[in-house]
C-alpha cells in the first residue's frame, strides 16, 4: 500500500485534523524516508492500532508503563513504510493475540503527540514528536493475552463506559472515541453497499454474462451437476465433461440407474472421484425419495449427499428462484473487496455473515440471476491471480478496496498448511500388449479408483525389479524409468515409474488391453499421465 496516497486521501473531519495532516505531508516532504526512522530525532513515524471485538462493544488495551495508563497499541515504523503491517505486528507483540485483522485498510486518525525526554534500554531518548497513523483493528476475544513486559504490565479489554476510569492520558480518550466512532460508521456504510448490488451487478450481467453450457436452461439436474463439477475445477475444463456426462447420462434417473465404472469413466480426469459417487447416492435419494422430481426447497437440497451450503443455495436461486446466496471463494473474494472486509476468508462466520447480508437484499423474481452476476464477476473482474480488472467493475463507485488502495490485499487468507510431501515408486507392467492394474481400497485417497501397482518410498532399479519379482509377473527388462510429481489438495506425490516388460500375468492385477483401458477403466490422473504416449 502507498503510505503517502494513503495520507493524502485521509480526510480530515476539524482544523486540528487539517493541521496534523498539512505538519506530516510536509515533514514526508522534508525529510522523505528518515521519517519512517528513529534515527531522524526531532520527529518519526509511528503506527497506531485501536483494537476492538468484532461486536465493537469492548477494545483491547496496555497498560503503557511510560504514561502509567491504558492505552491503544503501536510502535516505530523503524524503516517499514507498510504501516498498517506495522500495526499489525505491533498489536500481536504488545497483546499476545495472533488471530487479528483491519476493519479497515483506511487510516483513521493522524495525529501529532509530543514525547517527554526518557530512558529507554538504558539509552536517553530526547523530547520529539511522534505522527501517530491510527488503524481501526478487530480481534476475537476468545484468546490468550499475554504482556509484553519491557513496555506493558497489563493487557485488558475495556468496555466503553470504563475507557475514561482506565485512561489515565486524558489528552488521548478523544482520539479513542473519535476512532470508536468512525470504526461504528465504516460498519454501518459497509452495510449499505449491499443494497447497490442488485442495481450494478444484474444490468451488466445481462449484457455481459459468458455463454456457457449449464446457462441454457434452469433444469435442476443440469444446474446440480455443472456446480459439483466446478468445484476445485476450471470452466473451460468442465465444459467437454458437462457435455459428455449429459450426453450419457440426460436425466437423474439415468444418473442413479449408472454402473459406478461407466460414472468413474466418465469422471476421469475430473479429480476429486468422491464428488462422482456423491452425485450417484443423491440421484438415487432423489428417485427413491422424490420420485425422480428434484427437490423443490433448500432444505431439501441442502440434504442431499456432497450438497454444501453453496451448492443448494446455487441450484434453489437460480432454479427455484428463491432469496438464498451461494457464497463460494469467487463470491467472498468479490465482498472482501467492495465491502473492503480482512476478515480470514477462509472462515465459515465470514460466509455465514455475508450470505445472511446478501439475502437480504436478494431481488424477488430475479434471485438466479443475482447469484449468478455475483459469480460471473468474481470469475471475469474480479480475478483471483494477476491484476482485477477494476476499470471494467460495474462495482467500481463504491468499492471501498479500490476507493482506498487494497484491492490487493483482499481477501485475506488464511496462513495455508504445507502439503504433505509422499515419496511413491510406481510399477508399469506390460505382458503381451496388456496393462497391470488394480483396485485402491475403498476408503482413503482415491477410494476404490483403478490404479497402477505402486508402494510408498522411492525404489532403487534393483530395488524394483525384486519387487516385480515378488509381485509374480516374471520381469523379462526394464524398459525406462520416469520420473512425475502430482498435487493434491493436501498432499504432493513424488514418483519414479518403473517401465517392466514381463511374462506372466500375475493374479494380483487386472490385466487390460489399450482399448479397455481407454473406454472402461478409469484412472486418476496421478498413474494416467505415466501412460500419454500409449
Amino acid at each position: 500500500m502507498d503510505i503517502q496516497q494513503a495520507i493524502r486521501n485521509f480526510v480530515p473531519q476539524d482544523a486540528c485534523e487539517r493541521e496534523n495532516k498539512a505538519a506530516l505531508l510536509a515533514d514526508l516532504a522534508r525529510y522523505g524516508e528518515g521519517l519512517f526512522l528513529r534515527t531522524q530525532e526531532d520527529a518519526h513515524l509511528t503506527a497506531s492500532g485501536f483494537i476492538l471485538d468484532p461486536e465493537m462493544r469492548e477494545t483491547l488495551m496496555v497498560y503503557h508503563l511510560i504514561y502509567q495508563s491504558f492505552s491503544w497499541t503501536g510502535g516505530h515504523a523503524d524503516g517499514e513504510t507498510d504501516l498498517l503491517s506495522v500495526a499489525l505486528r505491533e498489536a500481536k507483540e504488545e497483546t499476545g493475540v495472533t488471530e487479528i485483522w483491519p476493519l479497515s485498510g483506511q487510516i483513521l486518525s493522524i495525529d501529532r503527540f509530543w514525547v517527554p525526554a526518557h530512558q529507554k534500554h538504558g539509552r536517553a531518548v530526547k523530547a520529539h514528536v511522534h505522527y501517530s497513523v491510527a488503524y481501526g483493528l478487530i480481534a476475537p476475544k476468545n484468546q490468550t493475552l499475554t504482556v509484553k513486559s519491557d513496555e506493558n504490565s497489563a493487557v485488558e479489554w475495556i468496555a466503553e463506559s470504563m475507557l475514561e476510569e482506565n485512561c489515565q492520558e486524558k489528552k488521548m480518550l478523544p482520539v479513542y472515541r473519535k476512532i470508536w466512532a468512525r470504526m461504528q460508521a465504516i460498519n454501518a456504510e459497509r452495510a449499505t453497499l449491499y443494497a447497490r448490488l442488485p442495481g450494478a451487478l444484474l444490468p451488466w450481467y445481462k449484457e455481459h454474462a459468458r455463454n456457457l453450457p449449464w446457462r441454457q436452461d434452469r433444469e435442476p439436474y443440469h444446474v446440480w451437476v455443472s456446480e459439483i463439477m466446478l468445484q476445485q475445477t476450471r470452466v473451460e475444463a468442465v465444459k467437454g465433461y458437462y457435455a459428455r456426462f449429459l450426453a450419457v447420462l440426460p436425466t437423474v434417473e439415468a444418473l442413479a440407474d449408472v454402473e459406478e465404472e461407466k460414472l468413474l469413466k466418465l469422471w476421469e480426469g475430473l479429480g476429486y472421484y468422491s464428488r462422482a459417487r456423491n452425485l450417484q447416492k443423491a440421484a438415487r435419494e432423489i428417485v427413491t425419495r422424490y420420485g425422480g422430481r428434484f427437490p423443490d426447497s433448500y432444505d431439501g437440497i441442502r440434504a442431499l449427499p456432497g450438497v454444501g451450503d453453496y451448492t443448494a443455495g446455487a441450484i434453489a436461486s437460480i432454479c427455484l428462484e428463491l432469496p438464498i446466496a451461494a457464497v463460494d471463494g469467487n463470491v467472498i473474494r468479490v465482498l472482501s473487496r467492495i465491502l473492503e472486509r480482512f476478515d480470514p476468508s477462509g472462515s465459515p462466520a465470514l460466509k455465514k455473515r455475508l450470505a445472511a447480508s446478501l439475502e437480504a437484499v436478494y431481488p424477488i423474481g430475479n434471485c438466479g440471476n443475482f447469484t449468478q452476476s455475483l459469480m460471473e464477476l468474481g470469475a471475469t473482474v474480479c480475478t483471483p491471480n494477476g491484476a482485477p480488472k477494476c476499470a471494467l467493475c460495474p462495482a467500481g463507485s463504491f468499492c471501498r478496496a479500490f476507493q482506498h488502495g487494497t484491492v490487493g490485499l483482499l481477501p485475506a487468507k488464511q496462513p495455508k498448511k504445507p502439503r504433505r510431501t509422499e515419496q511413491r515408486t510406481v510399477f508399469v507392467y506390460f505382458c503381451e500388449g496388456k496393462l497391470a492394474v488394480r483396485r485402491r481400497k475403498a476408503r482413503g485417497l482415491l477410494a476404490g479408483c483403478w490404479e497402477l501397482p505402486n508402494c510408498t518410498g522411492w525404489l532403487s532399479e534393483q530395488e524394483a525389479a525384486a519387487a516385480a519379482g515378488e509381485d509374480g509377473v516374471y520381469p523379462v527388462s526394464l524398459d525406462r524409468a520416469l520420473q512425475k510429481k502430482h498435487i493434491f489438495t493436501h498432499m504432493e506425490w513424488e514418483m519414479v515409474a518403473y517401465f517392466f516388460s514381463c511374462k506372466a500375468e500375475s493374479d494380483c492385477f487386472r490385466w487390460v488391453t489399450k482399448a479397455e483401458l481407454q473406454e472402461e477403466i478409469a484412472l486418476p490422473t496421478a498413474f494416467r499421465m505415466f501412460l500419454s504416449d500409449l
